[in-house]
């Protein structure tokens, strides 16, 4: 483990088991994904409805951001499973963490930390509102890194370099896609296919805003049973 992560996670182990009702508060709120993507799908729709003079633009930048996002965890989890497997602070054993109360990684265990999934992904959403407004992106960016990511930490599901590896990542990729080389043609085809299909564009953006909101773990469950499924049925 680097300095960095060793000082940050050094510092807030002395916090750890101080207060039941703060650490509950935090597992509470990794565990809740209406205070995660719920909260910045929310925002995404709102700039995709509302009426005003750059509507246009907003859509488009709502159309970035979540292809970015879509490219963001998809490049997130190859390196996750390319890179060495690191494990989690919690699960750790090679340094002093203090488990807070209530903070379970029994699902985590067999998944590297490094990069962070959340960071990936909601940053990247973040900056695709930072595109529409950069006043509102900022106090975006913020909510991700003080409400969905401080909480992973101090939990000991992922450690600081996780985050900031996974932040950079998705801000990088979104910010790649928004050029206008790469983002104009795409934007271009989804406003020609939502005027041509309505009901069916709706239709699939609702479905693929939710499994966002979500953090896929629908698609996470029905990956698990097809793998475990292939693996019975044909080794």
């Amino acid at each position: 483990m680097n300095i960095f992560d060793a000082t940050i996670v050094d510092y807030l182990s002395k916090f750890s088991q101080t207060s039941k009702s703060f650490d509950a508060f935090m597992a509470f709120i990794v565990d809740n994904n209406c205070v995660k993507g719920v909260v910045l799908v929310t925002m995404l729709w709102f700039f995709w409805f509302q009426k005003s003079a750059e509507n246009v633009y907003n859509r488009e930048c709502v159309i970035i951001s979540v292809l970015s996002c879509l490219v963001a965890i998809t490049v997130g989890r190859a390196l996750a499973l390319w890179l060495p497997f690191r494990f989690r602070p919690i699960l750790n054993s090679g340094i002093h963490f203090i488990k807070p109360f209530g903070s379970q990684a029994l699902l985590l265990g067999s998944m590297s930390s490094f990069p962070s999934d959340n960071a990936v992904m909601f940053f990247s959403l973040a900056s695709g509102i930072f595109l529409i407004s950069r006043k509102i992106g900022m106090l975006t960016y913020l909510y991700v890194l003080v409400v969905i990511c401080f909480p992973r930490v101090y939990l000991g599901y992922h450690f600081p370099t996780d985050i900031l590896a996974g932040a950079a990542i998705g801000i990088l990729i979104t910010f790649i896609i928004s050029r206008d080389k790469i983002s104009k043609p795409i934007t271009k085809q989804v406003f020609v296919f939502s005027a041509k299909h309505t009901g069916i564009f709706y239709a699939l953006t609702f479905l693929l805003i939710y499994e966002i909101a979500r953090m896929f773990n629908e698609v996470r469950v029905a990956g698990v049973y097809l793998l475990d499924f292939l693996h019975i049925h044909i080794y």
